[in-house]
């Protein structure tokens, strides 16, 4: 029979974790308590959450969501903290990636499960904002285009006008 504290945690842990769109599993003792606090911090400030978990309720949390724990028993094990994306999936990699002391076991994102060296590779994909800006930035070079090539047609109409009234 599990104490009312674990089946209270478990309900905790499953209510932050179910709006989650990626979940990165990792391993926290290399961090002193500041650095903890800047990580947690820095992922809150992008719309994420980090959340330290036993790993037994971890499971049982994954599996009252509808996942298939088969497929991140082997992530959960050790200390184990689990960076949740709730908005772009990508924006954890880059800031577990700059935390230095903290060891990236693996990744669970839109049901495909990553290990280290994959996130790793998903920390070198440019985030969703990043992307927009591109795209932004594109549209304005159009935008100028047009307006130039505009302009050289009204000099041109202008010309035009100014030779047939002389």
């Amino acid at each position: 029979m599990p104490s009312q504290k674990n089946v209270e945690t478990l309900e905790k842990s499953t209510e932050i974790l179910k709006n989650g769109k990626a979940f990165y599993f990792t391993e926290f003792t290399g961090l002193n308590v500041q650095q903890m606090e800047k990580l947690r911090r820095e992922l809150k400030k992008n719309q994420c959450n980090y959340l330290v978990i036993k790993n037994t309720i971890g499971l049982l949390a994954f599996k009252n969501l509808g996942y298939a724990i088969e497929l991140i028993k082997d992530k959960l094990f050790g200390p184990v903290g689990v960076a949740i994306a709730y908005d772009d999936p990508l924006v954890p990699t880059k800031i577990l990636q700059d935390m230095q002391g903290l060891k990236i076991k693996g990744a669970f994102i839109e049901g495909t499960i990553y290990d280290a060296k994959g996130v790793a590779e998903l920390a070198k994909i440019p985030s969703k904002n990043m992307l927009l800006q591109s795209l932004v930035g594109s549209l304005n070079i159009i935008g100028d285009l047009i307006h130039t090539l505009t302009s050289i047609l009204q000099n041109f109409v202008f010309t035009i006008d100014a030779l047939k009234n002389n």
